[in-house]
Formats: C-alpha cells, structure tokens, sequence
C-alpha cells in the first residue's frame, strides 16, 4: 500500500485537452495520509491545480481509505458514487519499505486517483494497481502511474480502459545507504 510519495517540483507543464497546461505546485518532499497534495481536478470547461486532502474517511469504518485498488473500484460501495469525479495526482516519486521509486529521468508524472467532498472539504484517495518489477519485491501493489497520452482519456470517457492499462515501465529506485560511521 502507498502510504508516502512525494511531488518536489513547483510546476508542472501536462499536456491535457489539447493544450499544454501549466500548473504551479507548492513542493512536498514528503506527502503521507491527511496531507495536503496537489491534484489536478476538472473544473467549469477546463482542469486545475488544487490542493485536496489525502485522506477519505468510511461512516462504518474508523480508519481511514488511502488506496484504492483500481480492479476492484466499480464494485465497492464506498467508491462507486464518486466514478465521475476522477483527478490526477502530481507526483515524482513514492516510496515502498523506505525505498523511492520515481522515474528514470526524475521528470514528474501523475497517478490516478478520485476525489469527492466531505463536510465541505475536498479529499482524495489514489488508485494502486499490481506492482512492476522494480516495485514487486517490495510490496504488491504500487501507485497507479498513468502514461502522459492517458490524462485525457481519464478524465475522458476511456477511463474503464486505462484502468487496465497502467504504466509498468522499470522505475528508478533509490534506496538511502546505511551511515558508515
């Protein structure tokens, strides 16, 4: 389960809707449950930059939801009301067992998630699907990493599709070493 990533930028330029879009970001080295991420949201005709809460709370369950694991999400009741209002989570990197995973070339990527508003603050909870091989001997599951063509469709009508097309593409890894002295 994702439980830490992280978005260090201080914008981001997606290509969305036909356009390249540029999003500032306030910078996060560290992004754990209940903090403030930055998310792209659709919005009137267009998307922006918002800053949400990651944190997405069940009335019959006291903890709260991070993940949600992408093959199951159309058929559990806690996400099935909330399908339409899907978000792209800005991200550069996310940990398993301490370990940072980001892509080769640092650049910044999205994962998917879903977003929904309760007592009158908006939340979010990111998408996991099965892992790749360089997160697999870590965990089994990783964050859903979307491909840069698949923002559209995801927000678009392609969405049930690219849930079973997540990015498996070799991640980086970057592992702190043990201090010597």
């Amino acid at each position: 389960m994702c439980s830490r990533y992280t978005y260090t930028k201080n914008e981001a330029k997606l290509w969305l809707r036909d356009l390249i879009l540029v999003f500032g970001a306030v910078p996060r080295a560290n992004i754990r449950p209940t903090d403030l991420g930055p998310v792209i949201v659709p919005e009137h005709d267009g998307v922006a930059c918002r800053e949400l809460h990651w944190v997405w709370g069940v009335p019959r369950d006291k903890s709260p939801l991070i993940n949600a694991k992408s093959k199951t999400l159309g058929t559990l009741a806690a996400f099935r009301p909330h399908l339409h209002q899907r978000c792209l989570l800005l991200a550069d990197g996310s940990y398993e067992k301490g370990v940072l995973f980001r892509q080769p070339d640092g650049q910044a990527f999205c994962l998917a998630g879903l977003w929904r508003e309760e007592s009158g603050i908006k939340k979010y909870t990111m998408l996991t699907a099965s892992p790749n091989e360089s997160v697999s001997s870590y965990h089994h599951r990783m964050p859903f990493i979307l491909k840069p063509e698949q923002y559209d469709g995801w927000f678009g009508d392609q969405w049930q599709d690219i849930l079973n097309q997540p990015d498996h593409a070799p991640l980086e890894k970057i592992q702190k070493q043990p201090e010597l002295f």
